[in-house]
């Protein structure tokens, strides 16, 4: 039985979603970390393959288990997170996504994400050179 998600969280998540496409239409960055587009929401930029690559960055606890769908998780610092268009779009531009590190939201479908103990600008590098292995390949 699919667990029920509180209509705020969906509205939010939708708004996440909009933003995500409207970065995805701006100049390419190697990497960048954006101010909140919503409360305790950041978009991670990078590009690959000449292809904006956009990851959303979550912060508030309530909203990592309500899209982990379990409030078992431990303690986060963030979770990144990806939508299964996005991927698919990217994969058709040649742009590999990695998912083998990716866990797939149990009560978001169509949402994979990865958590993090510890969030700094290094450990999202690091995670995005693994997620998206040609991350800043211009060529």
């Amino acid at each position: 039985m699919a667990r029920r998600v509180p209509r705020e969280f969906v509205d939010k998540l939708h708004a996440v979603l909009a933003e995500v496409d409207r970065a995805r239409g701006e100049a390419l960055s190697d990497f960048l970390v954006t101010h909140e587009v919503l409360p305790n929401v950041r978009l991670v930029k990078t590009r690959a393959l000449d292809t904006p690559v956009v990851f959303s960055l979550w912060t508030l606890d309530t909203d990592v288990v309500e899209l982990c769908g379990d409030a078992a998780y431990p303690a986060t610092a963030g979770l990144l997170a990806i939508d299964k268009e996005e991927i698919a779009e990217l994969e058709r531009k040649g742009v590999v996504v990695d998912r083998s590190f990716l866990t797939r939201s149990e009560s978001v479908p169509g949402v994979y994400y990865a958590l993090f103990d510890y969030l700094s600008n290094r450990q999202l590098r690091q995670v995005l050179g693994r997620l998206v292995p040609a991350q800043g390949d211009t060529t």
